[in-house]
């Protein structure tokens, strides 16, 4: 049921990225993305990076501690996958590397939700180990290419979001992308 409800989560924040043509809510400005990039490096890493609109809360706040899953994600419109960054306190531990803070899950987000929420979660895919830095508006992911659902430069948006619950999608879980 824990591992269901994590890729739910992960898997909605993915959905988010999908596509940004949905209906989007309002979220605190940390998570709305200025700006981003995903790049290989030296052949076997790649960097993912996003500069938000406010400094991105390290360890939970009264938003992220009101929410099931908040995140930050880089997707792939075109097949739905999606490299995510997630706080989620209200739902326990899923990760290893960092079980109460910000840590990484690689999901898959299909269409299908209902409004307000924008993509349902079809499922976490895994949990790459990452080196996550967050340092004011900026936040930084190092991680293994060969982790990443997709190439770097298929990588096309780079969203906040949340996971919600969501009657509509399959694993019960939508993603809000955070506008």
């Amino acid at each position: 049921m824990r591992r269901l409800a994590a890729a739910a989560f992960v898997a909605g924040a993915a959905a988010t990225v999908v596509s940004l043509a949905l209906a989007a809510l309002p979220g605190p400005d940390y998570l709305e993305v200025a700006s981003w990039k995903a790049t290989a490096k030296y052949g076997q890493t790649a960097t993912l990076t996003a500069t938000t609109k406010a400094a991105v809360p390290r360890h939970p706040d009264t938003y992220i501690g009101s929410n099931p899953v908040v995140g930050l994600a880089w997707a792939d419109q075109q097949t739905g996958k999606a490299f995510v960054l997630t706080i989620h306190p209200v739902i326990g531990r899923d990760s290893h590397q960092n079980p109460s803070g910000w840590h990484a899950h690689t999901v898959t987000l299909v269409g299908g939700a209902t409004a307000p929420n924008d993509f349902c979660l079809a499922g976490i895919d895994s949990s790459p180990t990452a080196g996550i830095a967050i340092q004011g508006t900026g936040v930084r992911a190092n991680v293994r290419l060969s982790t990443l659902p997709v190439a770097p430069s298929a990588f096309d948006v780079a969203v906040g979001f949340t996971v919600q619950t969501d009657a509509a999608c399959a694993s019960k879980l939508g993603v809000r992308v955070s506008t």
